[in-house]
């Protein structure tokens, strides 16, 4: 990872959109299987809902990791603008992490510590607490019962420990999983449970991993739960955020916000085609948490024949059009960057003022689901 001196490490800075399962140590993952070795636990293959022919070989990869950098080159996500290819990463490595507590809880003082490094005063980060969890039976999706709930509550321990000793915020976002219909309605009662937390609490729900549930027609098994869920997270006054019009039909983001009830948007880089669209969405203050490093790697920006300029990206489009928008990692080990390293993207290659860059921080941290008494703290620290 080259960091760049003009992305200002003193920069205080707000990350609203980055995955916890995206941004584990590959050093506390690797060291642990090492140490422990692979459990008897572990599935010899993983079927991949969007290539079920091809069953992935997950117990096979991990044991032919000798060395740290063969661990990293199965974790990481360069170069291949795929969001399927991306995905494929945390099947390879999130079964070392399934249910084990005290792993979970030191990544995640692991990632309060990295965050503090960059200067990252208020964090949101999110994950989808089945995914971590243990499972129950070989079809991948039963989670045995109090696992999810197990999952955030090391987490939690995890972040409180690292933000007490670090000195900033950090809260969470729990994620449904677009191909996990049945783990939805447990999410959005876990992050009811969590929410009155005096630190750490979670602050919101989204649904991640695809934009399959959008579509009623093709995918109705999918849809109906996930909108439900959303519907019952509205009701409880539990903010929503969504991941829509990343490289998927633009009106995902339509939907998102007028059926599903977003007030923020993950990626949306499909929107900013249609400047008609974006005056809608910006009318209706719909926040969009952009990813650079993400949107190339994912596909979500460019097709795999394109030549990349910075000053062309959908972020661009989405600050003339006086969209609210801010700058974030999403998964930084997988894709091998930073926050600070977005920072420097946004900055250098697309040619945006550092004013204007505070100025992102400042609506990043209005757009948050934080508390007023938060957001006021922050916004102290941002001036």
């Amino acid at each position: 990872m080259t960091l760049r001196a003009s992305s200002l490490p003193n920069l205080p800075k707000v990350e609203l959109h980055v995955h916890f399962d995206g941004a584990l140590s590959n050093e506390l993952l690797f060291e642990h299987m090492k140490t422990f070795g692979i459990s008897d636990s572990m599935p010899d293959t993983t079927v991949l809902p969007w290539e079920p022919e091809a069953p992935l070989k997950v117990r096979e990869l991990l044991e032919g990791c000798a060395t740290l950098g063969d661990f990293n080159c199965l974790c990481q996500c360069q170069g291949q603008r795929s969001l399927n290819t991306m995905l494929k990463c945390f099947e390879i490595f999130s079964p070392l992490v399934r249910g084990r507590a005290k792993l979970l809880e030191d990544n995640a003082y692991h990632f309060v510590k990295n965050q503090k490094r960059q200067n990252v005063v208020y964090t949101e980060v999110r994950y989808s607490p089945h995914f971590l969890a243990t499972i129950d039976d070989s079809t991948a999706t039963k989670v045995k019962d109090g696992e999810a709930k197990a999952v955030v509550e090391a987490i939690t321990r995890g972040l409180k420990r690292g933000c007490d000793e670090f000195g900033v915020v950090v809260n969470q976002i729990l994620c449904c999983i677009n191909w996990r219909p049945e783990w939805a309605d447990e999410v959005v009662d876990l992050a009811d449970s969590f929410r009155s937390l005096p630190s750490c609490a979670v602050v919101g729900v989204d649904i991640a991993a695809g934009e399959e549930h959008f579509d009623s027609n093709s995918f109705p098994a999918l849809h109906a739960p996930h909108l439900e869920a959303m519907r019952k997270a509205k009701s409880l006054n539990i903010p929503i955020t969504l991941h829509a019009g990343e490289n998927a039909d633009p009106e995902n983001v339509r939907k998102a916000v007028s059926t599903y009830g977003a007030t923020r948007i993950g990626h949306g880089y499909r929107a900013s085609d249609d400047p008609e669209f974006l005056k809608w969405v910006v009318e209706r203050n719909v926040h969009f948490e952009v990813c650079p490093t993400s949107s190339l790697e994912t596909g979500g920006w460019l097709g795999q024949e394109s030549s990349v300029v910075w000053k062309d990206h959908p972020l661009v489009r989405m600050l003339e059009a006086e969209c609210s928008v801010s700058i974030n990692s999403d998964d930084p080990t997988v894709f091998k960057t930073s926050v600070e390293e977005q920072v420097g993207i946004v900055e250098e290659d697309m040619g945006v003022k550092m004013d204007k860059i505070k100025g992102i921080m400042r609506r990043a941290m209005e757009a948050s689901f934080a508390s007023e008494e938060t957001k006021a703290a922050i916004m102290e620290k941002l001036e």
